[in-house]
């Protein structure tokens, strides 16, 4: 029998000289990619793993029996109930995000296992969809059970399907880099930058805190994604050296719009629940701690020994490291009916951490003595007395509220095109729209959409009939705004509750 060396590369590099048809017709540019590159340029494409089938299948049949202990976990009835219900958030807001767009990577993958430009590259390919497959099933399974103590869990596939104002901002990103991007940008955006960059700091510290907060399901389920991501996040270095030999600048600025691109969804997703949604006494170290020693060091020195340099507007990164999340968090909060999870208020204990560990954080302190200020003065449980009620406005990238930079310095920008006006909530997403005007002009963010006529203008009207949730699924204040730091005056009303 022969060796597995022997073998291996046999399997893996199914490449061949085409005697009927040119190079350029199995492999059109506009689907491959550019730079187009001929196979010889490609040949020496190679990945560290080298993983056969049958290595892969008895892998993933050990873990399948790790998910198989995490669903006699869910079975358990009362298995939310035991979990702060903070924390509970942090699961909704990230088993609505991860499914679906673990799907879309299916997708990515299998245009790669096609239309990449190496057997050995096809081949890596073809195992991360089958990955990918597996992250969106795990997820799905888990928290079905769930719906039947709490309808919020629904959008867990409910999410891509709506049009909801951070399902629009989610896919417009998604689409992009799983759905439309060509392997080339696809290998960059998605196995480099997400899954190399990004991925470590989603499925291992934020697991990390999962089980210092006692949720061993939603650890597990992480924990499993992330043994996978390591593998196939392999691809992208070997694809980003060959363009960087023949396409620099390229290269660079698919590197910077990338980290662009997803740091702005990690920001909202991780640091709402690494600073705002795990319980204080179970928080290691703060989203910004985690960043620094998970993503921001491994990062460079990755994006250095390419030769590459990191991203023109790091300084710009590094400011909203310190403040993004945290605007985001409180106009969220603000306007909690239109997402399908609950928000809390951060205690005073909170605030005191929180100004430790981000020096601007005191800032915005006023915000949340205002919302302090006007839970006292309403009933509790009435949501929208403590609640925004006109409609934002949001960036032409991102799809996010206009909320960058420091306090009264918000650094929104604008740009007029065609008669058009854009605004970008930060110079990176107005350079973003400026490279590629024709990729992002003709969509339409929730404010577009209203002023065409698309969508209802009354915040209610729009919550219900264009976002599809309802008073069971919209998000409220955790605890109807009974901290024991606002003091309200004891009148009827109060006493009945």
């Amino acid at each position: 029998m022969l060796k597995r060396s022997d073998w291996l590369d046999a399997a893996r590099k199914l490449d061949w000289t085409y005697s009927y048809v040119d190079e350029r017709e199995v492999f059109p540019e506009a689907i491959s990619g550019a730079p187009w590159l001929p196979h010889e340029a490609w040949s020496s494409w190679n990945e560290p793993f080298k993983t056969t089938f049958a290595e892969y299948v008895a892998q993933q049949s050990l873990k399948t029996a790790d998910v198989a202990a995490a669903f006699a976990i869910v079975e358990q009835s009362e298995y939310v109930k035991t979990l702060p219900p903070a924390w509970v958030s942090a699961v909704k807001l990230h088993v609505a995000l991860l499914p679906l767009a673990e799907f879309a990577a299916v997708i990515g993958n299998l245009r790669a296992a096609r239309f990449g430009r190496d057997g050995a590259w096809r081949a890596a390919a073809t195992f991360g969809a089958l990955d990918e497959l597996r992250h969106t099933q795990i997820p799905l399974l888990l928290m079905h059970e769930f719906v039947k103590h709490d309808e919020q869990f629904d959008w867990a596939h409910k999410f891509y399907h709506s049009n909801n104002w951070v399902a629009i901002a989610a896919r417009h990103v998604m689409d992009e880099m799983l759905l439309t991007a060509n392997p080339i940008e696809y290998a960059i955006a998605a196995n480099f930058v997400f899954e190399t960059g990004f991925t470590n700091l989603q499925f291992i510290a934020l697991a990390t805190l999962a089980r210092a907060v006692g949720d061993r399901v939603f650890e597990k389920m992480l924990t499993s994604i992330q043994t996978d991501e390591a593998r196939h996040a392999q691809i992208g270095t070997p694809v980003l050296s060959k363009i960087i030999a023949h396409d620099r600048a390229y290269a660079q600025r698919m590197l910077d719009k990338w980290f662009w691109r997803n740091w702005q969804l990690f920001a909202i997703v991780t640091g709402f629940s690494m600073d705002y949604f795990t319980p204080i006494e179970c928080r290691t170290q703060s989203f910004k701690e985690f960043m620094h020693e998970w993503l921001i060091e491994q990062y460079l020195e990755q994006v250095k020994a390419l030769g590459l340099k990191k991203p023109w507007y790091w300084d710009i990164f590094l400011q909203s490291l310190d403040t993004y999340h945290h605007r985001v968090y409180a106009s969220a909060y603000t306007y909690r009916a239109s997402v399908w999870f609950d928000f809390v208020v951060p205690s005073p204990r909170e605030r005191a951490w929180l100004r430790d560990k981000y020096p601007s954080f005191a800032e915005l302190e006023p915000v949340w003595n205002r919302i302090d200020e006007r839970w006292a003065a309403a009933d509790a449980h009435n949501d929208f007395a403590v609640h925004g009620a006109a409609i934002v406005t949001f960036c032409d990238i991102c799809q996010v509220v206009l909320c960058g930079g420091p306090m009264g310095q918000n650094s929104a920008t604008f740009v007029d095109r065609g008669g058009k006006k854009h605004a970008f909530c930060s110079e990176p997403c107005r350079w973003i729209f400026e490279c590629e005007p024709d990729r992002y002009a003709r969509h339409n963010d929730v404010v577009k959409r209203v002023l065409a006529g698309e969508a209802p203008a009354n915040l209610i009207a729009l919550v219900q009939r264009y976002f599809g949730l309802e008073f069971a699924t919209w998000g409220k204040d955790t605890y109807g705004g009974r901290y024991p730091w606002v003091v309200r005056p004891r009148n009827p009303t109060e006493s009945r509750l």
